[in-house]
């Protein structure tokens, strides 16, 4: 009776935390090359909060969420200079920060923005926000069919890697 017990409470536990996994139930892929995500990658060397990427024209609308950027990686021409209109959806203050470009954009909550980034000529080039980047809110600025420079620290990463191409 008891052993029946047990294994009862097992399979109860086993569905429940089943069921509380992942990020409001979202997927976990991270090689994802667009749409959703969820989960953690590493983008730049940066662990990173996916929530997909996009081929950016001259203005693309970035997310700032509790804890994320969506899209998280913005893909381009080399060189090619793009305004970002930065909505903050999330219930605290965030920012759009990349060290190299001296961009260092505050947003209350519920705030929208706008900051002017340049692709790189080659590779990537990491952002974040400066309060929860150690919550993995990052990303990146990729050229189009550069790698993900795995493990290269923070700032600007370009290169080569074993890392996602992103198309």
């Amino acid at each position: 009776m008891r052993r029946a017990a047990t294994a009862a409470f097992v399979g109860v536990l086993a569905v429940a935390a089943a069921g509380c996994g992942g990020y409001g139930g979202k997927s976990k892929d991270t090689t994802s090359g667009s749409g959703g995500g969820g989960g953690q990658t590493v983008i730049a060397g940066v662990n990173a909060n996916n929530h997909g990427s996009a081929t950016v024209s001259d203005e693309e609308k970035v997310e700032l969420d509790d804890f994320y950027f969506e899209p998280t990686v913005l893909k381009g021409k080399p060189g090619q200079r793009v305004t970002l209109e930065l909505e903050n959806e999330g219930k605290v203050e965030h920012n759009f920060s990349i060290d190299s470009q001296g961009i260092d954009k505050d947003l209350e909550a519920g705030e929208d923005g706008k900051v002017t980034v340049t692709i790189p000529k080659s590779g990537l080039v990491s952002f974040y926000c400066k309060y929860h980047k150690n919550m993995g809110m990052a990303g990146a600025l990729a050229t189009r069919g550069s790698r993900d420079v795995s493990g290269s620290g923070g700032g600007t990463s370009t290169g080569t890697s074993t890392g996602y191409t992103y198309p």
